[in-house]
């Protein structure tokens, strides 16, 4: 595969009402099948918004979301990167899926650092893996959305061999500069392709969500990128001019991380801050 599709959903999110959201998804999915998207993202919690109430939406993965996302991914014959409150102890996990057009559960990463900001270390539990999994052959992996503000998960991705990762997202307006600067420079600073997937409307707390979701290639430019607008935000990953970068400029090979592993040490003899 040289050339891969992706459709980006700017969603409304109708507050913690899986069923409607659900049912909305469905228009989506085949929104994105009539435009020859391979792979289509839903936004962080698609079914509910970014809800500090976890625990009576919690389930297990696979389960009911998973299941109902696979039935579209079959239908349409799509992969589909969607998001559920997974039940853990002693908080539930804010988790992102990716099911195949064979209605199979492809993978699911655990977000892994919850917004303590907006208080969701208070209500979800953090993960602990970064995953790499293969879409039609193509390394992959997922983050979700504050994971965006740190670069450590997208380097250990790229070393894993990722060349693309998917980012839903519920990422507001008062901050959306940082997420377009951060989108373009995971994808710099890694040779590899970033599709970020953003909400767009209002939620019941009052907070407002512009959309601007966009794939970005390996040298960071925006390949398609979204206005405020609710629909789908479409862009092609050329394949093939990624790994042309990567093999021409070859940035991850000249990584030196035994040297890194001792810079947030003191040196002997010098005072802990």
């Amino acid at each position: 595969m040289t050339m891969l599709r992706v459709a980006l959903v700017q969603q409304a999110t109708v507050w913690q009402n899986p069923a409607a959201n659900l049912t909305r998804a469905r228009g989506f999915a085949e929104a994105a099948a009539r435009a020859g998207a391979r792979v289509a993202v839903f936004p962080e919690l698609f079914t509910l918004g970014f809800t500090m109430a976890p625990e009576p939406f919690a389930e297990s993965i696979p389960g009911p979301t998973t299941d109902a996302v696979a039935a579209l991914s079959r239908e349409f014959g799509l992969y589909l990167v969607g998001s559920a409150v997974e039940a853990h102890a002693p908080h539930p996990r804010n988790a992102a899926f990716v099911t195949g057009p064979d209605g199979a559960l492809v993978a699911a990463y655990r977000k892994i650092h919850p917004f303590s900001y907006g208080e969701e270390h208070q209500h979800y539990t953090g993960g602990g893996d970064c995953p790499v999994f293969e879409l039609d052959g193509v390394p992959c992996g997922l983050q979700i959305c504050y994971d965006l503000r740190f670069p450590e998960p997208f380097r250990a991705l790229a070393a894993q061999g990722a060349e693309i990762v998917f980012i839903p997202a519920n990422w507001p307006a008062r901050r959306i500069s940082a997420w377009s600067t951060l989108l373009a420079a995971r994808a710099i600073e890694n040779q590899m392709a970033v599709c970020g997937a953003n909400r767009v409307g209002r939620d019941a707390l009052g907070l407002d969500y512009p959309g601007a979701s966009a794939i970005h290639d390996a040298f960071g430019e925006a390949v398609a990128k979204g206005d405020a607008a609710e629909g789908l935000v479409v862009g092609d990953i050329d394949l093939s001019a990624l790994r042309a970068w990567r093999e021409r400029f070859p940035a991850l090979r000249d990584r030196r991380p035994e040297v890194y592993m001792g810079l947030e040490r003191p040196s002997p003899g010098e005072p802990r801050s």
